[in-house]
């Protein structure tokens, strides 16, 4: 028998209803790489010792935001390193099970023959794999593990051998380091269609578990992720919206990669002119905690057996969304991975 609270939000087809347009999972905290443009490896005193949601747990939230959207709503499960999760797969194909669309973001250092039937035995959509250069010398220096770069190329055969419908995708930082070979990676995932479907590039951040700082980019412990050279960015975003135009499976949007133009001359100014889109975002941590944007503080834990449903119509969530649209801070999710807009959107 449907409860009154899943009749209440049957109403979620009515117009007024303000549905999820995002969700990522952190579904773990922990990675056995040590990546230089990243702190996840490290232990974050706000999560060190305090224990996750189970699996049912992990099931019962799911199925709370499957009341929230739309079939073929996506779900991103990302970390530090998703797949260290024992259960990830399991959630995965219940997610799949119920309508959802999931997506994994991944190092790729687990994937062998074994894990990749896996990984497509569970229904699993999409697989997104970090992979900064083609030369070792320099994704393994930055991943801080040798072979880091063999492990990637192995993991698209392995994929690519049980699936040829799973989306696998590369995802590359525009970094110091990466500047020079990121033309050579754009043309190498184009010309190789029959393996992967699509690069997506992203903008250097500061990193993650390090106190915020609007100028980070300046500070000698962060910024030797960041291109000295502007010209050579502002060229090599030219070429990639060209190529985009042209129809190379480039994953961002022409609109993203205009902003990102506009973030590498200046991080500290905000590159739109409408609000912040992340107050319709869903978040939910390593150990539950539920929030709109991290920034604004923990609605919930998912632990305790807090509601999704209560805890997205609620009076704190209507005061988070508030705060949320107010933000002028070019953040990791606003740039990289909830971009919405069409060109021209409102840069400044």
């Amino acid at each position: 028998m449907q409860s009154s609270l899943d009749k209440r939000f049957d109403l979620k087809n009515n117009p007024g209803f303000l549905k999820p347009g995002f969700c990522c999972i952190g579904i773990v905290d922990t990675c056995m790489l040590e990546c230089k443009m990243c702190q996840k490896w490290k232990d974050d005193p706000g999560t060190k010792g305090i224990s996750q949601p189970t699996t049912d747990q992990w099931k019962i939230f799911i199925s709370q935001l499957r009341d929230l959207v739309d079939e073929g709503f996506e779900i991103d499960f990302g970390g530090g390193e998703a797949l260290m999760r024992p259960d990830l797969l399991e959630l995965v194909s219940y997610a799949k099970g119920l309508g959802f669309r999931n997506a994994i973001a991944s190092n790729g250092y687990l994937i062998n023959d074994e894990m990749a039937k896996r990984i497509v035995d569970s229904g699993l959509d999409s697989i997104v794999l970090s992979l900064d250069s083609l030369k070792p010398e320099i994704h393994d220096s930055m991943r801080g593990k040798k072979g880091v770069t063999e492990r990637v190329f192995k993991a698209i055969e392995y994929l690519r051998k049980y699936s040829k419908d799973i989306h696998i995708g590369i995802c590359t930082i525009i970094m110091e380091q990466s500047l020079d070979g990121i033309i050579d990676l754009a043309e190498w995932v184009n010309t190789n269609r029959d393996k992967m479907n699509s690069i997506l590039f992203m903008a250097p951040m500061q990193q993650n578990n390090t106190p915020c700082d609007l100028e980070w980019f300046k500070k000698a412990e962060y910024n030797f992720i960041w291109p000295k050279n502007s010209k050579k960015v502002q060229d090599v975003l030219d070429e990639l919206i060209r190529r985009r135009k042209l129809g190379h499976w480039i994953g961002d949007s022409i609109p993203q990669l205009e902003a990102f133009k506009l973030y590498f001359q200046n991080p500290a100014k905000f590159v739109k002119n409408n609000p912040c889109n992340l107050d319709r975002a869903v978040h939910a941590s390593s150990i539950g905690d539920i929030y709109l944007c991290y920034r604004y503080g923990v609605l919930g834990n998912i632990k305790n057996g807090d509601d999704l449903r209560q805890i997205w119509n609620s009076q704190v969530a209507s005061k988070v969304r508030g705060e949320v649209r107010q933000c002028d801070d070019n953040c990791h999710f606003l740039l990289n991975c909830f971009f919405e807009g069409d060109y021209p959107f409102g840069v400044k």
